[in-house]
């Protein structure tokens, strides 16, 4: 069975709003924190063997996941440790830290929200016979200027700050053994690092293209877009913990 990492460490942003500052792991989305509707997701796909990491930096985090997040886990019959970063590893530098053994590991990040199908995102890995498997989608881009096309020296077209779709990571992995054997233990380490590391040892690197829900919170306005998400697609972001 694939194991999962939740990702509550990074540089431990806040964000602040409303004369407050929240860790954003645990910035509320319509009541419930970033990090609980993101464990209750893997509850619910059925993963059983969950690692949340945490900053020392902020004690918080910590405190939530060994409370709630645990409690939560055994109601589903889940096992869920806490792995304290001590020292940043980056942003999948504890997938070296996670006890695993020869499971696929799927890595999701706390600060992200999305209706992501999950075990589909499994089974495309282990179908593709991947090293790494990153969700991919298409992500609108707003370009801050005035682009303008020109043919032979005429401007021909003038375009308002056009938005252009990028194609994105959505920060939701599935590592081999092997990838996360190429971790450095214990150091600080970042996804690009990891992928062209692999594709340097000419290991297979895997895409898995979506068009689910998403949104990663990086800011106070992004809040509003993520209760509006929810709100839109309540079906899919039905996250409730047993009673």
């Amino acid at each position: 069975m694939t194991a999962a990492l939740v990702m509550a460490g990074g540089r431990g942003e806040r964000l602040r709003a409303s004369g407050t500052s929240v860790p954003k792991p645990l910035v509320p989305v319509l009541g419930i924190p970033l990090l609980e509707r993101n464990l209750l997701t893997l509850l619910a796909a059925g993963f059983r063997d969950i690692t949340v990491a945490v900053p020392s930096h902020t004690p918080e985090i910590g405190a939530f996941a060994e409370s709630r997040c645990r409690m939560l886990a055994e109601s589903y019959g889940a096992q869920l440790a806490v792995l304290e970063e001590r020292v940043p590893l980056g942003n999948i530098g504890a997938a070296r830290e996670v006890t695993a053994g020869t499971a696929d590991l799927l890595v999701i990040y706390a600060d992200n929200l999305t209706a992501l199908d999950l075990t589909d995102l499994v089974a495309h890995h282990h179908s593709a016979a991947a090293a790494l498997t990153s969700a991919v989608h298409l992500e609108p881009f707003r370009i801050p200027y005035g682009e303008v096309q020109v043919d032979s020296g005429w401007i021909v077209a003038y375009l308002e700050k056009p938005e252009r779709p990028v194609l994105v990571s959505s920060g939701v992995f599935v590592l081999s053994p092997a990838a996360r054997s190429l971790l450095p233990a214990g150091q600080r380490t970042e996804v690009s690092w990891l992928v062209n590391r692999l594709l340097a040892e000419r290991l297979r690197v895997a895409a898995y293209h979506h068009e689910a829900p998403w949104i990663d919170i990086n800011d106070s306005t992004a809040i509003a877009r993520a209760e509006d998400l929810v709100v839109r697609y309540p079906e899919r972001f039905d996250v409730r913990a047993p009673a």
